[in-house]
């Protein structure tokens, strides 16, 4: 049985004014996959994330996620979109002024939930990762590795088809890490496609995994690693 597609590109370009970011991908994602994304800096990881979430848009070719030709839609129809995208960024960007809790509805009623349901939401997202007993800390307040689960918690809570991981373990120590890498392979396992994009040697040869080799742009190699 053919499985579902929940990442295409189709000779994606992506260009800043005279300097090419990205050259002609092409790249197909199942649903349910773990995909490791990794290479040097600049060699347009955090770009092609951003692209899977329509914070840009490409220079030209497709760019397909879960059945929705992204760099088509318009700016009603992304919300609908990024419902079922969870983003986790290495800088977590939790609000310091609100509570844990209030940061997963915070993000919930921004995606139209009702307060009832994002509250529930965020409740069950935050227990899963053992966080319910700090609902009501400040971000400042929590630990490094807590920041952290609360960032996948808030990535979690509207229960999205897809996870997008921008270095999320830069911040972390090894154990956290770990700890970290963990809990995306559980959420990989209960049905999530994740993609975590890292240059973390470290995490490329701690599960296996398919890796993406990105490389000027281009991606140079695609398969397990090390090969």
């Amino acid at each position: 049985m053919k499985k579902e597609s929940m990442i295409r590109l189709r000779n994606l370009e992506k260009s800043y004014e005279q300097r090419r970011i990205l050259r002609r991908i092409d790249l197909h994602i199942e649903a349910g996959e773990f995909v490791f994304l990794t290479g040097p800096s600049g060699a347009g990881k955090t770009t092609l994330l951003r692209l899977l979430y329509a914070a840009e848009r490409p220079t030209s070719g497709e760019v397909w996620v879960a059945g929705n030709r992204v760099d088509e839609m318009n700016s009603k129809s992304l919300p609908f979109l990024r419902r079922k995208i969870g983003v986790i960024f290495q800088d977590f960007k939790l609000l310091k002024r609100k509570s844990v809790l209030e940061n997963l509805t915070f993000v919930l009623r921004f995606h139209g939930l009702a307060q009832k349901e994002a509250h529930r939401r965020a409740y069950t997202a935050l227990k899963r990762l053992g966080l319910q007993h700090r609902q009501a800390a400040t971000p400042e307040s929590l630990s490094g590795g807590e920041q952290q689960r609360v960032a996948i918690a808030r990535a979690l809570a509207y229960q999205p088809r897809l996870i997008l991981a921008d270095e999320p373990t830069g911040n972390l120590d090894a154990d956290l890490a770990a700890e970290l890498l963990s809990l995306l392979c559980d959420i990989n396992y209960q049905g999530a496609t994740v993609v975590v994009a890292t240059h973390d040697q470290s995490l490329l040869a701690a599960i296996p995994a398919r890796t993406l080799i990105l490389h000027r742009g281009q991606i140079e190699y695609d398969g397990f690693w090390p090969p």
